[in-house]
């Protein structure tokens, strides 16, 4: 899985790269699937783009950070983004609903197969 971080308004350290690449490649498991032998047609390369930034217009005060994370694998593309008043855990929510996007699209494509 290649995985691409971009930041917006902020500057990124090391650390939250480190932690922003683990939690999403962790999603790779869930490709799995579609590199075997049962989904032929769909094996490719699995990319990750992830775009953290930092939202300052319209607020008042604190700080609202957003992550952006987009998936394009074999002509699919499945894109989550989140907004929180922490970072870390705005990775983890965009982790979180793209987990659930891949499991719904194993799913769709599971029962296309079965009829």
């Amino acid at each position: 899985m290649n995985i691409i971080v971009k930041t917006k308004n902020f500057e990124l350290t090391p650390s939250l790269r480190k932690f922003a690449e683990e939690k999403i490649s962790s999603l790779k498991k869930y490709f799995d699937f579609f590199q075997t032998e049962d989904a032929p047609g769909l094996k490719s390369k699995i990319d990750a783009a992830i775009e953290l930034g930092k939202t300052t217009a319209g607020q008042r005060k604190g700080n609202i950070f957003r992550a952006e994370v987009l998936i394009t694998f074999h002509r699919n593309k499945l894109r989550a983004g989140v907004s929180a008043d922490d970072i870390e855990k705005a990775i983890v929510g965009a982790r979180d609903d793209l987990q659930r996007q891949i499991t719904d699209f194993k799913e769709k494509l599971l029962d296309k197969t079965r009829k």
